[in-house]
């Protein structure tokens, strides 16, 4: 009758040749109740239900079923609540307890140790690591773990260069895409059975990505199959974008808050480099005189190339693919000056591995540019790093000094020294007279009567001394 769904009354359950004892009961009406169960009505004459019993018990079992559903949805939507708020709990605390951890680290290892050791606090997380890649890009190995003593990764090191033998890790930092392995006993994956072996049930491996830079990867196992779901992966990848960029924030600080710094020169003679083709192209000298970032990412340099025909250098930048936008300034006694916005560049490249750029230069085709490291980097990565990228990459110069710590007063001894009286007072005058306020509460003609010379010197003399603070700040 269950499986059936439809109603049966017995007149005598006699009838029913099932060799049950049923006692007092002479007739019975059995009903289902939806898809969890049926009701049975007994009675001790026979023949006690005609159809009007059979239409009430019908109301009595159909109103049994609807509250037995509502009752089903409201313990279900009782559990996911509680499930909903148990990850919520587990995932404000793990995010809480690695963001602290971000914030507070200097070196890239405290970072990477301290991930991992939160990781591995937080169920059903039992062990987690950290790889990179050698400056080849050719080999992966384990920089950072934590985790269950029954796995181990210290001698961990992966071909990236076999595509045969790529495990999780090795795809993920590859490929810069996450690897879920959701049954480390049923997979091909070349690392699955060392870490089935210690008990651990699956695992997630997320790219450590800033911009278009891959500091390493992050793989995370659990102690159980299918342990990360959509919201796992999602937690996890959004985590591995915060270590990368925790990584190039201090690697990127490091030359900030040292004295000691690292100088190189280096020329390459490669097309790809902006600078290169412009100078080839342009038949000119170009030079970098300042960067700036953009909220989109992209990079504005203000370029200078000597020559009077702008528009030779404006046509090729016009021309070129990796320039989005180029505008000239102005060009002034055989020099022109143009702001050009280019997606990628070698100073973006070098930034992210903590280097500054203090000059680049392109003439006849071959791009120098000068930059500094902490004292502690390792020049020779950043000089690998773009031997890679670029062709014909020569080290022209390298030395190590001390950086010079200026104070605010000695800018301002050292820029007064620049000036000479007439200027020093020009811009003085303005400076504490109002000028460059807005409405000016002084013009020019006043400012030329204080000084006893004509409006137009006293001009002259102001914008010389407006030149020489520019070029101290940005030159």
């Amino acid at each position: 009758m269950f499986a059936s769904g439809e109603p049966r009354r017995y007149e005598d359950v006699s009838e029913i040749a099932d060799g049950r004892d049923r006692g007092a009961i002479v007739s019975a009406i059995h009903l289902p109740v939806g898809v969890h169960g049926t009701i049975s009505i007994g009675a001790d004459e026979p023949a006690a239900f005609g159809d009007v019993e059979q239409q009430v018990a019908e109301i009595l079992a159909t109103n049994a079923a609807v509250a037995f559903s509502r009752a089903k949805r409201e313990q279900e939507a009782r559990e996911a609540r509680d499930r909903v708020e148990r990850l919520l709990a587990r995932i404000n605390g793990l995010v809480q307890d690695t963001l602290e951890v971000l914030v507070q680290a200097t070196t890239r290892e405290e970072i990477e140790t301290g991930v991992c050791e939160r990781l591995t606090d937080a169920d059903p997380y039992a062990f987690a690591w950290i790889g990179t890649a050698d400056v080849t890009g050719e080999e992966l190995t384990a920089s950072a773990a934590d985790g269950i003593d029954a796995f181990d990764v210290s001698s961990y090191h992966r071909e990236l260069t076999d595509e045969r033998r790529l495990d999780a890790s090795a795809r993920a930092l590859k490929e810069r895409q996450r690897q879920v392995v959701p049954d480390l006993t049923d997979t091909d994956d070349p690392s699955a059975p060392d870490a089935a072996a210690a008990g651990l049930g699956s695992l997630c491996a997320v790219p450590l990505t800033y911009r278009d830079t891959v500091y390493g990867v992050l793989t995370v196992y659990a102690d159980r199959p299918d342990a990360f779901d959509e919201r796992e992966q999602v937690l996890l990848s959004a985590l591995g974008r915060s270590i990368a960029d925790a990584i190039n924030a201090v690697e990127s600080g490091r030359i900030l808050s040292t004295d000691r710094v690292i100088e190189m020169e280096l020329s390459s003679r490669d097309p790809e480099l902006l600078f290169s083709r412009l100078s080839a192209q342009a038949d000119c000298r170009v030079e970098s005189t300042g960067t700036l970032y953009e909220d989109d990412g992209s990079l504005r340099v203000y370029v200078a190339a000597e020559t009077g025909d702008p528009e030779a250098v404006q046509s090729v930048l016009d021309g070129d693919d990796t320039v989005t936008e180029s505008t000239h300034i102005v060009t002034h006694e055989g020099r022109s000056l143009f702001e050009v916005v280019v997606d990628s560049s070698v100073v973006e490249v070098l930034a992210d591995y903590g280097a500054v750029t203090n000059g680049m230069v392109g003439e006849d085709g071959v791009t120098t540019v000068t930059l500094e490291l902490p004292y502690e980097a390792d020049a020779r990565d950043v000089y690998d790093l773009l031997g890679e990228r670029y062709d014909d990459l020569d080290l022209v110069g390298y030395h190590e000094h001390d950086r010079p710590v200026q104070t605010r007063e000695e800018f301002q001894a050292a820029l007064r020294e620049r000036f000479t009286d007439r200027q020093a007072t020009a811009l003085r005058s303005a400076y504490l007279g109002g000028f460059f306020e807005w409405p000016r509460e002084v013009d020019g003609d006043e400012l030329a009567d204080s000084m006893d010379i004509t409006r137009p010197t006293y001009h002259q003399h102001l914008r010389t001394a407006e030149r020489k603070v520019f070029e101290e700040l940005f030159g």
